[in-house]
């Protein structure tokens, strides 16, 4: 955790403790916790999700994860550090939030990636109609 001292005086430490590379038995075992309630929700909230999608559905609760460890340290400690300039995690912060974006798309949680799963089903469904349709013409034709 942070410096007791520090946060008396109202200051950061230079290198505050996030928990974002907790290592210890008992951070792992609440963020696989955390992970499997976050897919567990996932799966009631999404239909359209699939078994196989299970690796990516965990690979995206993780960046969820620490994600929100990294926003609410961000908010504790201020955007910008004492010299001005943007904190080391605030970039670290915005890379987690693209890779869980690649992750949205994949999994179909973005609007644009909705509408692409509902026009490829829409697009099967059609093209199964014109497979009958040209089985059924090229019959006839006998």
């Amino acid at each position: 955790m942070a410096d007791p001292k520090a946060s008396q005086n109202g200051q950061v430490p230079a290198r505050a403790a996030t928990g974002l590379y907790a290592r210890s038995e008992s951070a792992l075992r609440i963020r696989a916790e955390r992970v499997r309630r976050l897919v567990a929700r996932m799966r009631k909230e999404m239909p359209w999700i699939q078994a196989s999608d299970l690796p990516a559905m965990k690979g995206w609760a993780e960046l969820e994860i620490l994600s929100a460890t990294c926003f609410a340290w961000l908010t504790k400690m201020n955007v910008i550090n004492g010299q001005g300039e943007p904190r080391r995690l605030l970039s670290e912060h915005r890379q987690l939030k693209l890779a869980q974006l690649a992750f949205e798309k994949e999994l179909g949680m973005t609007p644009a990636a909705r509408m692409a799963i509902k026009a490829n089903q829409t697009n099967a469904a059609l093209d199964i109609v014109g497979a009958i349709a040209r089985d059924t013409g090229e019959g006839d034709e006998d």
